[in-house]
């Protein structure tokens, strides 16, 4: 969703044009608009319409990552619902895609998407249909593949996250400029040394936010630091949430609510001393710079767990506020352990095969035609819309995806 405020969706595309740009290749973003997300090195997409419209020379079609792949309704963004793209926003982004793809006949290939839930029986035969014709399938985790459950005879690649080599993005020199900045920006302390924050409504659901303030007040004053609340999604409502605590918090604070570029949001994750928060991607960014983090994990979507079994740091996830501060209390004093070798080991042959699978345009071209004929096929067998999917298989009958869900 590149045309959302999120922290992680707009990540995506700049990791993706840091590994292809030497090859020769460039990154297009497509979202279901194409608004710019605001801020100031996120690449503005060009909308779904766009590229299914034909008129869009392109050479392949790379889909995720992120929680991508459902059908869910997005009625959670008013943009959404103003452009009359809601119905089908989230399908588009790998169904419509695959179809771009096939009616172009060049390659479909997979960036390690996520899978929040089972698709839906009626969806069945058009996602089966769309997974063989990608020419690369990757999943960013092993709860992503038992919701999907691909045919057993597909080849499957399980691949960390790709937002783990945010570390190459930025140098150490551009990220501490940027820090100097946002400290410049709020009138923080410059020698002050941070735990760093992050909110989303689902973790704090329920809480009395009095009380969880005064818990992080007093964690603060013990351990010497200042806490530093980074709202990473304006569409998921992070800068109230984050408002919400820091009116009740009595130690002196820093609340970034108003970031400029996904760059001083990384730097502000990259300085930190130490990392409490419900953003998965905050935590990734946090520890590719080697902070120590706890991710809270509240509700415990299986992303969370699949990225920390990647990185074999699964004592780094908390169930709740209070188990996060006591975790956090009993990591070791300074830096935290870098993502190992192996794991970016597994990004580096990942991206080799995104590189191979453009450079074989004609491979999976038999299979291309073939999603177009079996869609064609349900659709004439009233077992599904066909012509455009209809688009994109009709939400009828489906939940709408809810706010935290699409985190």
């Amino acid at each position: 969703m590149f045309d959302m405020q999120n922290y992680g969706d707009l990540l995506f595309p700049l990791v993706a044009r840091q590994r292809l740009a030497p090859h020769g290749i460039e990154i297009v973003p497509v979202a279901p608009t194409g608004r710019s997300a605001g801020l100031a090195d996120a690449i503005t997409p060009i909308p779904a319409a766009r590229m299914l419209s034909g008129e869009e020379d392109f050479d392949a079609v790379l889909i995720g990552g992120g929680y991508l792949i459902h059908n869910h309704p997005m009625t959670f963004l008013t943009e959404y619902i103003n452009d009359e793209v809601s119905d089908w926003a989230s399908s588009a982004l790998w169904l419509g895609a695959t179809l771009a793809a096939a009616l172009a006949d060049v390659p479909v290939l997979w960036n390690a998407p996520g899978v929040p839930h089972v698709l839906g029986r009626g969806v069945h035969p058009f996602t089966i249909a769309a997974l063989r014709a990608a020419s690369y399938l990757s999943l960013r985790d092993r709860g992503a593949a038992e919701l999907l459950a691909p045919p057993p005879d597909l080849p499957l690649a399980i691949v960390p996250d790709t937002i783990a080599g945010i570390g190459a993005l930025w140098s150490s020199q551009q990220l501490a400029a940027a820090y100097r900045g946002f400290l410049e920006r709020k009138g923080a302390n410059r020698t002050a040394r941070h735990m760093t924050l992050h909110l989303r409504d689902r973790s704090v659901a329920g809480l009395d936010m009095a009380v969880l303030a005064a818990k992080i007040d007093a964690f603060a004053q013990t351990n010497g630091l200042t806490p530093l609340l980074v709202a990473v999604g304006r569409n998921h409502d992070d800068p109230r949430t984050a408002n919400r605590l820091a009116k009740h918090l009595k130690q002196p604070h820093v609340l970034l609510d108003d970031p400029l570029s996904l760059c001083e949001m990384t730097a502000v994750f990259a300085h930190s001393a130490l990392y409490i928060g419900a953003s998965l991607h905050g935590y990734v960014a946090c520890v590719a710079h080697r902070v120590s983090s706890v991710l809270v994990a509240r509700p415990a979507y299986r992303k969370f767990a699949g990225f920390l079994e990647h990185t074999g740091r699964s004592e780094d996830m908390a169930r709740d506020w209070d188990a996060a501060l006591d975790k956090a209390a009993a990591k070791p004093a300074g830096a935290a352990p870098p993502i190992s070798a192996e794991v970016l080991a597994r990004l580096d042959e990942h991206w080799t095969r995104v590189l191979d699978g453009v450079d074989e345009s004609g491979r999976g071209a038999g299979a291309r035609r073939d999603f177009l004929r079996d869609v064609l096929r349900m659709g004439l067998d009233n077992r599904g819309p066909s012509w455009a999917l209809a688009p994109f298989l009709s939400p009828s009958g489906s939940r709408p995806i809810r706010r935290d869900e699409n985190a």
